[in-house]
């Protein structure tokens, strides 16, 4: 707000100019004025002068300068702290691992064919299936009915590590990722064998002694203790005896890529267990059981076997493809 004097005149005064830096900025009928639009930071003189009704205009007054003070800037903002890099993911120990990108199979311990059927390393295009990791898959295929006492079946084994683990009785992680291309079934008198813990008793002869199998229908997993009976007498669980089967409450997936872990802590006691997810919800747990033979100087303590085995599938042929297993000390991530 600008404001000054009254001034006085023989005919009358009407009125006052306002100049800023000698220009006029407004005429007023009051001795004030209202002064924005101002910027800030800046020096300006002004001067008001009266007028009459006759015309006449007098003197401008004396200056009065005016300095606008600057715009006060806000101190900028703290820049934040960087947020904290996150520790890099580190994998559970893996013992071993088959990817098959080699384009064969030249990872795993040993290949079992018996009867119409067989193991071997393909490309996911060309057999006709999304690729999971790399390129190349172990494709496992049921041909048919083998035609002898023997059923048709095709194993690939890892020895190694798993019986080195079994000994020392060191919980691990065997966990593959498996793609059925359709759902299986089969009547009476027919089974199927998936994925297996064998074990050699102190004779060195061997036997399934865990098998993950799907049920004739439905495309549900089962966890089979002693299928054909030759699992320690005593066993699973202690006061139990021949061959116990648990049914999953979910069906396999087909279509798709689908995970399974398994874990196992190698006890010829009823100090082991058994853990089995699928795509991580759990399928099985058990505890207080045995897992393998008891181990007595045998070279060849337990191993663990990918399988394709059968009788009376259906489709046929049967194929299911794996990729990525490994054998580790500790869940390896998912997805």
């Amino acid at each position: 707000m600008l404001s000054w004097g009254a001034a006085s005149d023989n005919v009358g005064v009407t009125g006052y100019r306002v100049y800023v830096n000698g220009t006029l900025l407004v005429s007023s009928g009051s001795t004030s004025v209202q002064v924005t639009e101002l910027l800030a930071g800046g020096t300006r003189s002004f001067t008001v002068a009266a007028f009459d009704a006759a015309g006449n205009v007098s003197a401008p007054s004396a200056a009065l300068s005016v300095t606008t003070p600057p715009v006060s800037t806000p101190p900028p903002a703290p820049t934040p702290p960087p947020a904290p890099t996150p520790p890099p993911v580190s994998l559970p120990q893996i013992q071993w691992s088959a990817g098959m990108e080699t384009g064969d199979l030249s990872q795993w311990s040993e290949k079992v064919n018996t009867g119409n059927a067989d193991s071997a390393a393909v490309l996911a295009l060309v057999a006709g299936i999304p690729p999971k990791t790399g390129n190349w898959v172990l494709r496992q295929s049921w041909n048919g009915s083998s035609g002898v006492t023997e059923a048709s079946g095709t194993r690939m084994a890892r020895y190694t590590e798993i019986s080195a683990l079994a000994k020392a009785g060191t919980t691990f992680y065997y966990s593959w990722w498996d793609f059925f291309p359709a759902a299986l079934s089969y009547g009476v008198g027919g089974w199927y064998n998936h994925w297996q813990i064998a074990s050699n008793d102190a004779s060195n002869s061997g036997a399934p002694i865990w098998v993950l199998d799907i049920g004739g229908s439905g495309n549900r997993m089962a966890l089979t203790w002693s299928p054909n009976g030759l699992a320690p007498a005593n066993g699973p669980h202690n006061g139990e005896s021949g061959t116990r089967s648990y049914t999953a409450p979910i069906a396999v997936p087909v279509g798709q890529w689908v995970f399974f872990e398994v874990m196992i802590t190698p006890r010829g006691d009823f100090t082991g267990a058994i853990k089995v997810w699928m795509n991580a919800q759990v399928l099985f747990d058990l505890s207080n059981i045995k897992t393998q033979f008891p181990y007595a100087g045998q070279g060849l303590l337990t191993w663990i076997t990918n399988n394709n085995y059968g009788s009376g599938l259906t489709p046929a042929p049967f194929v299911h493809y794996v990729d990525d297993v490994t054998v580790s000390l500790g869940r390896m991530p998912y997805p």
